[in-house]
């Protein structure tokens, strides 16, 4: 059964019904977490911030695993035995481009299909969809990426940290020009899916192709 957690941001301890989903989902005591980064973290400042909020969620063991400058194809099935994989934020394009050139995207969807959790903030939740498309409204395509097919593992379109990027006239015209649902998370929030079902886990906005549900 696919289960994915979406998330705008990797501090949502005041959500306390999101961290007690995701714990649920996460399954067992004393979990590893597969930590894929967008791009190099020589010191490994992001990764070093991330561990308290990985902590709260269960997690206590960490395989770091770079896509960039650092990759080590050896550390792959290590990776595919970690309880759970986190996607990172960062740039959209240039965290798809690394993934894709080291055949980690086809990875990635096959350990989905196998019922692996996969949690992705920021950049990492908006490759679940079809195409990171929507990127283009708070990234910099600066790798001048053209092709945009991503990992295609939800039927919709995430736009996180809503609340500071774009106008909600904005999201509309994405939606209804591309004729797609999105989801509009603020910091703090998430979305879950299991199977075919998705929760909503704060005030997340949907709009459908142009209209926005009430």
């Amino acid at each position: 059964m696919k289960k994915l957690v979406l998330l705008s941001d990797l501090d949502i301890e005041d959500n306390l019904p999101l961290v007690m989903k995701i714990k649920d989902m996460v399954g067992v005591s004393s979990a590893k977490l597969g930590y894929i980064p967008s791009q190099l973290d020589l010191d490994r400042k992001y990764f070093s911030a991330s561990i308290q909020h990985f902590n709260r969620l269960g997690f206590q063991e960490f395989l770091y695993f770079d896509v960039d400058e650092e990759y080590d194809e050896r550390l792959i099935d290590e990776l595919l035995h970690c309880d759970a994989i986190y996607l990172s934020g960062g740039n959209t394009f240039y965290f798809l481009q690394n993934l894709r050139q080291k055949n980690i995207t086809i990875l990635l969807k096959e350990a989905v299909e196998q019922g692996k959790l996969l949690i992705g903030m920021s950049a990492g939740s908006i490759m679940m969809s079809s195409t990171i498309k929507m990127a283009g409204l708070i990234d910099v395509n600066g790798v001048g990426l053209k092709d945009l097919d991503a990992l295609n593992i939800v039927e919709f379109d995430f736009m996180p940290h809503w609340e500071h990027k774009r106008s909600l006239e904005r999201l509309v015209d994405y939606s209804n020009e591309n004729q797609k649902k999105v989801y509009a998370c603020h910091d703090g929030e998430g979305l879950v899916v299991e199977g075919d079902r998705l929760e909503t886990y704060g005030d997340v906005i949907c709009i459908q192709r142009g209209q926005q549900d009430e």
